[in-house]
């Protein structure tokens, strides 16, 4: 009985929160499109092709599924200045719960980039995007209603406004950030920024006779790169979001190994662990290793979790994998400017 209670109330809590929530990923600094669209066309690259994937809870009968693909470029012009626009897809797909509660986005993000001088530029960007969720209503959810005072009792009418079937909604939400980037090198630079998501604030619920405000979700980040030695570099990165009473703060520390770097074998791995904190508690610490070829490069990271939750998940949390791939054109030489991430 306790432990169908606690998947009773692991589901509801699923649900309710989803609702109310972002996606997010550990690897936060691999989905950039997400945590800013000012981030949008800043690499070392002309084209950059990226996915996102997690999996969590797999030792509790509610999975948690989540995909991210984005692709973005810049555009650049002829500009004696050097400013360029940048702009990218963005697709996200979340599915959580019994109910298979799934949200799925496509968006558009817009962003323009000043050149201050060799070593410091400033973004803004923008971010549109349509979001449809849905969930199945059908035998596997229990309401409130169908406790009949000692057990569940599917037979009880669960009191809910809803049909048999998929029951969603769709709706629009912006998104705009700004980003600072200090660049000495391809292997010292910073990025500082922040961003506000789901301006607009949209109704957010599944009931016709309601609203639900999706609430603006704020992120701040720091990423920096700082090179030690040929072969060595430090990787300091921290994230803070807030939405609505929901915050985390995720700091992370790495070492990038430059183990080859001959032209056309460029091969360097990042080995470091990442924290997720929530209410001034360690939610979970999360190894990570990642994996730079060339223009290939694939993190792996996995949540181990040890928030209060882990009562029921024996402190497994789920892998999260990313992947990237960067097209960098090759200019005539008047083309090239002073910027490193040109």
């Amino acid at each position: 009985m306790r432990i169908n209670l606690l998947v009773v109330a692991l589901m509801a809590f699923t649900f309710s929160a989803a609702m109310a929530q972002d996606l997010h990923y550990s690897q936060f600094f691999n989905s950039p499109l997400n945590k800013n669209p000012a981030l949008t066309g800043i690499f070392n690259g002309d084209v950059r092709f990226a996915a996102n994937y997690k999996h969590q809870w797999y030792s509790v009968p509610v999975p948690y599924l989540t995909f991210t693909g984005t692709y973005d470029q810049k555009f650049l012009g002829n500009d004696p200045s050097g400013n360029f626009f940048s702009g990218g897809l963005l697709l996200n797909y979340d599915r959580a719960g019994d109910s298979r509660l799934v949200m799925l986005q496509g968006g558009l993000s817009l962003s323009y980039t000043m050149v201050l001088n060799e070593n410091n530029l400033l973004t803004a960007g923008v971010q549109g995007s349509y979001s449809h969720r849905s969930f199945h209503y059908g035998s596997n959810l229990q309401w409130h209603n169908q406790f009949d005072g000692v057990m569940f009792n599917p037979m009880l009418d669960s009191g809910e406004p809803f049909e048999e079937g998929r029951d969603g909604f769709g709706n629009v939400t912006l998104g705009a950030g700004l980003n600072y980037r200090w660049q000495k090198t391809e292997r010292t630079n910073v990025d500082f920024g922040g961003a506000i998501h789901h301006i607009n604030t949209p109704d957010h619920t599944f009931y016709e006779d309601g609203r639900i405000d999706w609430p603006n979700r704020f992120s701040i980040y720091l990423g920096s790169t700082i090179q030690l030695s040929q072969l060595l570099d430090f990787k300091l990165y921290g994230l803070l979001q807030f939405q609505g009473p929901a915050h985390e703060y995720v700091p992370g520390a790495f070492l990038s190994f430059h183990i080859g770097q001959r032209r056309g074998s460029k091969f360097i791995m990042d080995i470091g662990c990442l924290a997720r904190f929530n209410d001034e508690e360690t939610d979970a610490i999360i190894p990570m290793v990642g994996f730079d070829f060339n223009n290939w490069y694939i993190g792996v990271s996995y949540d181990i979790n040890l928030s209060d939750f882990k009562v029921a998940t024996d402190r497994y949390g789920g892998p999260e994998i990313s992947f990237r791939y960067i097209i960098a054109n090759v200019r005539p030489l008047s083309d090239f400017k002073t910027c490193p991430i040109f």
